[in-house]
This record gives structure tokens, sequence and C-alpha cells, in this order.
């Protein structure tokens, strides 16, 4: 009875690495052809905020931008305009938790972000490197923890170029990939409540202050405007608004704000208008505001003044003048009539002033008439 026939050992390891090995190969193979074509060229990330950050403050959020030119060929323009970085990404559009300034628009290097043309400077010296980095203010509206979504990026490929006499620079095999930048969690911090004073109504932020008013000259009844500039920092959706310190002669009739943005920074615009009631006044009233500063060391709560501003009030038209002195003269109104002759005195009787022209109608008129007689004579009965 024949045998059955055994492999040797080693024959049967070299087999079984043999299936392991093409098996691998296989499995390798389906899942990159499953899965998406990795960037290699181009890598996104956010930059976490220096320090802590507390609700309402306002600080840079930062995308870096990394895009190395390949060995053989380089980056194909998306566009008809040509850009410095051919790269169209999607960064943060909208963020309930956070309010956003648009991207900060510096440097030569142009790029599309969020369906816009965005320019920033390159800050890697090495030619085969673009190294970029988009900042934009935010503002956090309440504490907690803030997840910025993914990043993604759009951009096309091609090993070599040749030349167009009509369409200049063309790719040989175009190829588009895609970049993900990972997501990044921001801690907010709530604002402390250990120190926190009694006026204090959600103002954050290391915020200057600035007043003017117009005019500073009126007269009692008239009305004159206090405006008063808060920049840098949050009043808590326009609900924080500074104090003024009362003043004998200046009554409040009216308030306007309104919200600002100016030198890349949030702020507020607040006009008060005071009518003068008396000329006592010569000071505008003093401005305050009790807000947290999370710049200063240690972060903590301060109060901001400014002001008050030298005024003039004079009399209004029929304040009280001196008796013997004529009221002034105010622009914009007719000069007061002339004071009435003395009711006894008759009203003296003008005086005819005979002209040549009256003596000449006279003469004519008496001639007409004599002669108009004379007629009259010659036609009597006979």
């Amino acid at each position: 009875m024949s045998q059955p026939l055994h492999p040797h050992p080693t024959a049967t390891r070299r087999l079984h690495r043999r299936l392991h090995r093409t098996l691998g190969l296989a499995t390798a193979l389906a899942v990159a052809v499953a899965a998406p074509v990795q960037a290699q060229e181009v890598e996104l990330r956010w930059l976490p905020p220096d320090g802590d950050i507390y609700q309402g403050q306002t600080f840079e959020l930062t995308l870096e931008v990394m895009a190395t030119t390949p060995e053989a060929g380089g980056f194909v323009q998306l566009f008809p305009q040509p850009l410095g970085l051919p790269l169209q990404l999607e960064g943060l559009t909208s963020l309930e938790q956070l309010e956003l300034m648009p991207w900060a628009d510096r440097g030569e290097c142009s790029l599309v972000l969020d369906g816009e043309i965005v320019r920033a400077t390159d800050v890697d010296p090495d030619p085969a490197v673009t190294q970029l980095r988009l900042t934009r203010l935010a503002r956090a509206r309440r504490s907690g923890e803030i997840a910025l979504p993914e990043t993604a990026g759009r951009y096309a490929v091609s090993s070599a170029f040749r030349e167009d006499l009509v369409r200049g620079s063309v790719p040989v095999d175009r190829v588009e990939r895609a970049a993900l930048g990972a997501l990044l969690v921001l801690d907010i911090l709530p604002l402390p409540e250990a120190g926190q004073p009694v006026d204090f109504e959600g103002a954050v932020g290391p915020m200057t202050v600035k007043v003017s008013v117009e005019p500073n000259r009126v007269r009692v009844g008239e009305t004159l405007q206090l405006e008063v500039t808060l920049l840098g920092g949050s009043l808590n959706e326009g609900r924080a608004e500074p104090r003024l310190t009362a003043v004998d002669g200046l009554r409040l009739i009216g308030t306007l704000s309104e919200g600002l943005r100016a030198e890349g920074r949030f702020g507020r615009t607040f006009r008060y208008d005071l009518e003068a009631t008396s000329t006592a006044p010569t000071l505008t009233p003093t401005v305050s505001l009790v807000a947290f500063d999370p710049e200063a060391a240690p972060p903590g709560y301060r109060t901001l003044t400014a002001g008050p501003l030298p005024i003039a009030i004079r009399p209004g038209p029929r304040s009280g003048t001196s008796a013997g002195t004529a009221p002034e003269a105010i622009a914009g109104q007719e000069p007061p009539p002339a004071p009435l002759e003395d009711a006894d005195e008759p009203p003296k009787k003008g005086r005819l002033i005979w002209t040549p022209a009256v003596l000449l109608f006279i003469v004519v008129l008496a001639a007409l008439s004599a002669r108009r007689r004379r007629r009259s004579g010659g036609r009597g009965p006979q």
C-alpha cells in the first residue's frame, strides 16, 4: 500500500511565509485603494493661543499652513488668477461660541480661504517650503470647551509640465489631493468671582477709553454730545456701559451706542446727549467702567476712568441780562424790532416833495383841460 506524501517541514514553512506575504500585500493594496489619498505636500494645524483664555476675552486664532514642493514637478494652479500657493482651504467660517473678525490680510503669498483670497507672509527661508500663518481675532462668548473644526484643503500636483503657446505651462499628469488638519479644543475659563466688584457688568479686556465733546461751547437750553470710545475688549454684548458722574446743570436726554472694530480690535462707541440747564457747569461728567483685564499680571478687575473735559455754557437768549444792556445777538435769529415812539406825541406829517416830473405832469394836465374848455365853448348854440 502506498504511503501518503508529506511535504518537508522546511518547505511547509516557506509556503506559509509566501502565503502570508501574498495575503499581506493584497490586504495592503485593498486598503490603499479604499482609503483616500493622503496629502504629503500640505500640512494644516491650529496653533493654540498663548496663556489662559477667559470668557469675553479677545485672542488670536492662528491656522498654520505648511506646503512642501514635490521633488518632481510642482503645484498646479486651481483658478485663472494665479496664486502664490495654489491651495483652497475651508477654515473657520462660523461658530456659535465665538465671535470672529475677518482673516488678517498681510503678506505677499496668496491663497483661497473660505471662498476669499487672503495673503500671508512666508516665514520659512527654504525656497522649497512655504510656511504661512493665517490669523484672525476671536472672542469667546461663553466659558467651557470650544472645539475648532478640522480644516480641509484641496490642491493639485503634477510630475511635469509642458509649455503651450496659448495656455502657457500645462501639467502633464494632474493629480488632485486633499489635506486635513486635526481639530483643536479650547478650554475657556469663567470670570473669577473672587474680588468681583458689585458694579461689574461683564466688560473684559485690556481696554483703552477715549472721550470727546462736541461742541464745547453752548448756551443754556442747547445740547452737547459726549462721545466715549472703548477699544480692545468685550462689553458683554453691549450690556456693560460706562458710568457718568452727575453734574449740576447738565441733564441726560439721550444715549446711542454701536459696535466698533478698529485697529484690529473689538470695541464700542457711546454717544450721550446732554442738555445745558444752567451756566454753572465748567466740566463734562467723568467716565468710569469696571473691567476684568486677563492680560494683567496677575489677571484681575480694574476701574477705567477718563475725563472730565472743559466746557463753557453761556446764558440763553432770554436768561437774565443786566438792566440797560441790550441782549446779545444770536446767530440765525432776526434782530429785535426798533422801540416804539411815545404814544402822547402826535405823529409827524410827511412833506410833499415836488420833483420836476410832477411839475411837468401838472402843466400838461392843465393845458389839456384848457384846450377841452375852448372846444366846448365853440360848439355852443347859434
